[in-house]
């Protein structure tokens, strides 16, 4: 039989607090391990389920959507198919955002002139400084 490992194990061994563990078992996010004495004792397999809900984190998914995302078992998995595409968009729409924020940025760079208020190239009042981006509008 594996080993069973105590909840001080499991967070030393993926960097996830004993607390956050306990609320990920409250919410359901990691199953309610086994008890010895009294003590939580772990399967290795939360060891999994815990990077790939850091992974989803990473990804910009709410505990609420990694909870769809694990929960999802209907064959072909539409919910969590669903889910998944609309934070590809969302992301899509980050990312491009951000490029636009990064050529603002390098464009500004080019102004040489001593301040904002002393600005002779006139960069500021380009068409691009003035457009608005999803992140800001």
């Amino acid at each position: 039989m594996a080993e069973r490992l105590t909840i001080g194990e499991v967070a030393r061994r993926t960097g996830v607090a004993p607390t956050t563990l306990r609320y990920y078992e409250k919410v359901g996010l990691v199953p309610a391990p086994q008890r010895s004495g009294g003590q939580r004792r772990y399967d290795e397999s939360v060891l999994a389920r815990l990077e790939v809900i850091r992974l989803c984190k990473a990804a910009g998914f709410s505990l609420d959507e990694i909870a769809v995302l694990l929960g999802d078992d209907t064959p072909g998995r539409p919910v969590a198919r669903a889910l998944a595409e609309a934070k590809l968009a969302e992301l899509d729409a980050h990312i491009a955002a951000l490029q636009h924020a990064r050529a603002i940025v390098e464009w500004g760079m080019q102004c040489t002139c001593p301040s904002i208020d002393a600005c002779s190239c006139r960069i500021h009042l380009s068409p691009l400084a003035g457009t608005k981006t999803a992140a800001a509008g």
